[in-house]
């Protein structure tokens, strides 16, 4: 006689969140390793031709590590964890499911923008392009300066703001972790927005900056919750 085990829904569930939590923290810690490693000193088009020719000429080999494995696994990380919480979020969603497909647009949005910025950025490291002319560099950096500092903080930013008033609404998650990416995404958004004044030292940068991390925050507890909700 043999004995078929079934999985219960509920077992289903709490797998997928502890693995969307889990997803979520390497997500982060991949992200920010790589980023203060990489690109936290990279130029952009507001420091020249000559200085961006310079910098990608130095770091050709790090900077093309970067460009693959930053969409590649962070970007897909991203999607699992945010697929994962949006499931967790709406199991009580009284919206009719109009937070959720806003929150995953946002997401896949920003996954988008993400490998976007990142062809851009590797686009400077070959010999051709950095031996074009200065105009081409300087646009190309600044094309890319707009994927990476608007484009993808913006669209984030939908993700993370819908994402919690989905929490607020369902009471999934603290109202306080709600709050936390309300205020992060409306942060993210303004910083972006140093690039239309030309100055990536000034306030609205800094901004930008706390923004970012904000999310950062905001993702680490999210994920923390899955993680624990996986075991209720």
């Amino acid at each position: 006689m043999t004995t078929t085990l079934i999985e219960h829904p509920a077992d289903t569930h709490r797998t997928w969140n502890r693995i969307a939590g889990f997803a979520g923290i390497a997500s982060v810690v991949l992200f920010l390793g790589l980023a203060v490693g990489i690109s936290a000193s990279a130029p952009v088009f507001t420091d020249g031709a000559a200085e961006l020719r310079s910098w990608f000429a130095d770091n050709e080999g790090p900077v093309a590590f970067w460009v693959w494995i930053a969409p590649l696994v962070f970007g897909f990380l991203q999607l699992v964890f945010a697929i994962g919480l949006l499931r967790r979020l709406g199991e009580d969603d009284t919206s009719g499911g109009i937070l959720p497909r806003l929150a995953f647009a946002g997401a896949v949005a920003g996954f988008g923008a993400a490998i976007v910025s990142m062809s851009l950025f590797g686009v400077m490291t070959l010999e051709p392009v950095r031996d074009a002319s200065d105009d081409v560099l300087v646009a190309l950096s600044a094309l890319d300066s707009v994927a990476f500092f608007v484009l993808m903080p913006w669209t984030t930013a939908m993700y993370v703001i819908f994402a919690s008033v989905l929490m607020l609404q369902t009471r999934a998650m603290p109202s306080w972790l709600a709050g936390l990416g309300c205020f992060a995404g409306v942060v993210s958004v303004i910083g972006g927005t140093w690039l239309f004044s030309g100055d990536p030292a000034g306030g609205l940068a800094g901004l930008g900056l706390i923004g970012g991390l904000a999310v950062f925050i905001w993702t680490l507890i999210a994920a923390v919750f899955l993680i624990r909700s996986a075991t209720d």
